[in-house]
């Protein structure tokens, strides 16, 4: 048989005695002073978190307003809507073609009378200066009578504008004049 010697336990070290809290001793002005350090670090941390709210809460709007903002034109659409319904109906019973014509063009007016309230207006073409910044040139056309160079003689697709920025640039085709044409070509061979 083994004998088991038994180890020897050493003490556990005394544990070190704890240093007392020193007492110190401050001013009426040092104590001021820290009681306002403590109050603006106070203030400081809940500025911070009031600027944090606020940040998500701007998101939050944001998003809300985002999510709604077609709201007001939906809501203007939806006659409009109900009325193309109702000339489908009629189209569809084969109603007189004359009243259908019109409900057409009356609902075509409404359309338009939408697009207005929210600040969007056709852009002006045919006797206009071409303009590159709302004009989009698809072709050329020989100019007629006292039409000048370079002015829009016909509208191919119409433009918008919205509160003065371009939604859609107007396709046109842009007069010039057949002499010209020889003569800029004339004086190329010259050169």
């Amino acid at each position: 048989m083994s004998e088991h010697k038994p180890v020897p336990q050493q003490p556990e070290p005394a544990a070190e005695p704890k240093p007392k809290p020193k007492t110190v001793t401050l001013s009426f002005e040092e104590h001021q002073r820290l009681l306002d350090q403590a109050h603006k670090a106070e203030q400081y941390i809940r500025q911070l978190a009031d600027l944090e709210n606020t940040k998500k809460r701007v998101q939050r709007e944001k998003e809300e307003f985002t999510r709604y903002a077609a709201d007001t034109v939906v809501r203007q659409l939806l006659p409009i809507v109900d009325s193309l319904g109702q000339a489908l109906v009629a189209v569809d019973k084969q109603s007189n073609p004359d009243a259908v014509i019109k409900g057409v063009h009356l609902i075509y007016r409404q359309l338009l009378g939408v697009l207005e309230k929210e600040g969007v207006k056709r852009i002006a073409t045919v006797g206009e200066r071409f303009d590159p910044s709302r004009h989009e040139a698809v072709g050329q056309v020989d100019a007629t009578g006292k039409q000048a160079d370079g002015t829009v003689a016909e509208e191919v697709q119409v433009g918008y504008m919205m509160h003065g920025k371009v939604l859609r640039p107007a396709m046109v085709r842009v007069a010039k004049h057949a002499a010209a044409d020889t003569a800029d070509a004339s004086q190329q061979e010259t050169s």
